[in-house]
């Protein structure tokens, strides 16, 4: 793996990343603005490394639960290739937000036969099948998501950061910055159902919520009920420029405000 195929693992997000892929005009102002909108509530965002984000999961055990194994690089076979990831610094340098994204080419296969197979989740899926972790998912959509895939996540925000609107921009710039590398077609992720009823997938933007329709078993996390939430790409461009021209407060919706 040469160091052109890593991700970024440090320094400021708008002055090291590139947009290989995807609208450069929409892409180049969104980012400036979500960053703008970031130091506006108090935090810069630096890209980082997996063990950035193992370390910082580890050290805030008591407010974030540990990571999927698919953030995991020795579980779940994420790697500075195929992984990004963001972190969210005050001003006194210490870290109080993160955001990760994980690549799969699905090309010849679905979202429901890699989760089905644990093969998303994890590096060695047969041994994950025999100690008894496991995933259905009862969705048709779930047939229907195929093709360059990333799966956004690994959301923290210290509680004193909480009540920011940050949740509405990080997971953004994250989306963004995927497509921008890796052309992706969708982006997913699986919320809790307790998160989402307390409406942090719409906060975060994602366009379409398929509610408990995930049965999660995954170690080191155990058994979740959880929704499949996602985007395909035209909603996710489209969701940016609207984004763009609102405050981004935790009141304030982007989508309704393009009824």
């Amino acid at each position: 793996m040469s160091i052109q195929d890593c991700c970024p693992q440090s320094g400021r997000v708008p002055s090291n990343l590139r947009i290989d892929h995807g609208p450069v005009s929409l892409l180049g102002r969104f980012f400036l603005a979500a960053d703008t909108a970031a130091q506006g509530r108090g935090i810069s965002i630096y890209f980082g490394s997996l063990q950035d984000l193992l370390d910082i999961n580890s050290a805030n055990s008591d407010s974030w639960r540990p990571l999927v194994p698919i953030f995991q690089p020795d579980l779940g076979g994420a790697t500075a290739e195929n992984t990004f990831v963001m972190v969210g610094k005050d001003k006194d340098g210490e870290v109080v937000a993160t955001q990760a994204g994980r690549y799969y080419d699905w090309t010849d296969t679905t979202l429901r036969e890699e989760a089905i197979s644990l093969r998303m989740f994890y590096a060695d899926p047969a041994a994950a099948l025999a100690r008894g972790d496991g995933c259905t998912i009862a969705t048709p959509v779930g047939s229907t998501i195929s093709g360059r895939v990333v799966f956004s996540g690994a959301g923290w925000y210290r509680r004193d950061f909480r009540g920011r609107g940050l949740a509405r921009i990080l997971p953004r710039i994250s989306r963004a910055y995927a497509h921008a590398r890796w052309n992706t077609d969708f982006t997913i992720s699986m919320m809790a159902d307790a998160v989402i009823a307390g409406g942090m997938a719409d906060r975060t933007g994602y366009t379409r919520i398929e509610r408990s329709s995930v049965e999660l078993v995954v170690s080191p996390l155990g058994s979740m009920r959880c929704g499949l939430v996602w985007m395909p790409v035209q909603e996710m461009l489209a969701d940016l420029e609207v984004a763009m021209g609102v405050s981004w407060s935790e009141e304030s919706d982007p989508r309704a405000a393009a009824v």
